[in-house]
């Protein structure tokens, strides 16, 4: 895990935990029967596929919170410069009527 400032307390202690099973394994693959083996593996793809499930989900929520923040920040700039926007907008719109004639 880096320092993206998206880690819990949770993904770090499960980070560990996986760290301790790889070392393990590792040391020990040598006296575990293949079938033990692929037990452990297994074991190690569900703990993988929990982790893959939580990282979508809370970059799936990142997405949609900067979509938030962007459209509201968009829309707060719309309303502090009012007439701005609306002399900028009837200009492009005479000037695209203008063309299409």
């Amino acid at each position: 895990m880096g320092h993206s400032g998206y880690e819990t307390g949770d993904n770090v202690t499960i980070a560990g935990v996986v760290d301790e099973v790889l070392e393990t394994s590792s040391e020990s693959n040598a006296t575990l029967t293949p079938q033990a083996q692929l037990e452990a593996l297994r074991a190690e793809l569900a703990t993988l596929r929990g982790e893959l499930g939580s990282i979508i989900s809370g970059t799936s929520r990142l997405a949609v919170t900067e979509a938030a923040i962007l459209l509201e920040t968009t829309q707060n700039r719309i309303r502090s410069h009012l007439a701005p926007v609306l002399i900028a907008a009837g200009f492009i719109g005479y000037l695209w009527g203008a063309s299409r004639r």
